[in-house]
C-alpha cells in the first residue's frame, strides 16, 4: 500500500500490516500504529487486542502500542484495553513486549497494574524493567514510590534516568526522607542528566543538599537549564549575582536557555 499522509487513509487492516513492517523503530510503521491511535474505533482496538495473541513478539508489542494510546489522549474504551494489557502483562515473557506493556499502562494510567508492574521493576532485563518505570510512574501509591526509589539505583542508565525523573519531577507533590535520600545518592551519576534531574527534584524541595552543587555550577563553565531551574526553586539570595554574571557574560547561549535565565532573574528580582 502506499504511504498514509498525515495518518488517515488505508484501512485498518492495511494500516497493522504497516504497523508491523520495518524495525522496531521504522517511522513509516509509527506513521500507522498514530493513524490506528488517532482513528480510535472499536475495530481498531479489536484489532490491537487480537495482535496481543499473536505468536510473534513483535505483533504483540505493536498491540500493546497502538492500545496504549488509543484515542490520542481521548479517553476511549479505557476499561477494556486495561484489560486487554493487564492479561498480556501477567502472561508475557518477552522484554521488548513488556517494555511495550508498561509504557502503554503508564498512558492509560492503570491502578490494578501496580502489583504487576511492581514485580517486572525486578526483572533481570533491563528492557522489561524500563517498562515496569513508565507504568509506575504515573501511579499515586507509596508501593510505586519505594519501587521507583529502587529503580532509580538501577545499572542501567535508561531506567535510572527515568525513575530519577520521577521521583524528582512527576512526583513532585511526594517528599519522603528516603525520596530525598534517593535522589541526594544520583546527584554524583556519571550521567550527567540524571544527576541534574535529581538536583532539580532537590532543590523543588528545599533540601540543603542541593545548594552547595548549584552554587558550583552557576560559577562553573557548564549552566544548563537544570541549574537554572534548581536555582529558582532554591531561592537562595547569593545566586542572584551569580546569575547575573552568567547574564553579564553573554558568549553562546541558545535562545531557550537565554529566556529561562532572563526569567530566573527577575523571579530573584521580585522578592
Amino acid at each position: 500500500m502506499s504511504r498514509p499522509e498525515h495518518g488517515e487513509e488505508g484501512s485498518t487492516e492495511a494500516l497493522i500490516q504497516v504497523a508491523l513492517s520495518g524495525d522496531e523503530d521504522d517511522e513509516r510503521a509509527w506513521e500507522a500504529i498514530w493513524t490506528l491511535r488517532r482513528r480510535a474505533t472499536r475495530e481498531v482496538m479489536d484489532a490491537a487486542i487480537q495482535l496481543l495473541g499473536d505468536s510473534s513478539a513483535k505483533a504483540r508489542g505493536r498491540g500493546a502500542d497502538v492500545l496504549g494510546q488509543l484515542g490520542a489522549g481521548r479517553p476511549v474504551f479505557s476499561a477494556e484495553r486495561g484489560d486487554a494489557l493487564l492479561e498480556l502483562l501477567r502472561r508475557e515473557s518477552e522484554p521488548r513486549v513488556l517494555l511495550s506493556a508498561g509504557v502503554a499502562l503508564g498512558h492509560l494510567v492503570e491502578p490494578r497494574a501496580l502489583s504487576a508492574l511492581i514485580r517486572l521493576a525486578s526483572h533481570p532485563s533491563a528492557e522489561a524493567r524500563c517498562g515496569a518505570v513508565h507504568g509506575l510512574a504515573v501511579l499515586d501509591s507509596p508501593e510505586s514510590v519505594e519501587a521507583l526509589i529502587q529503580l532509580s539505583a538501577d545499572e542501567d542508565r535508561d531506567v535510572r534516568d527515568w525513575a530519577t525523573f520521577a521521583l524528582g519531577t512527576l512526583r513532585e507533590e511526594c517528599d519522603t526522607p528516603q525520596l530525598r535520600d534517593a535522589l541526594a545518592a544520583r546527584l554524583g551519576d556519571e550521567d550527567w542528566e540524571i544527576a541534574s534531574e535529581a538536583l532539580v527534584g532537590l532543590a523543588i524541595r528545599q533540601d540543603p543538599r542541593a545548594v552547595e552543587p548549584v552554587r558550583a555550577a552557576l560559577s562553573g563553565d557548564r549552566v544548563t537549564v537544570y541549574v537554572l531551574e534548581a536555582a529558582a526553586a532554591l531561592g537562595t539570595p547569593d545566586f542572584h549575582p551569580l546569575l547575573l554574571a552568567l547574564r553579564d557574560a553573554g558568549g553562546p547561549a541558545d535562545g531557550y536557555f537565554s529566556k529561562v535565565l532572563d526569567e530566573v532573574i527577575a523571579r530573584f528580582e521580585q522578592k
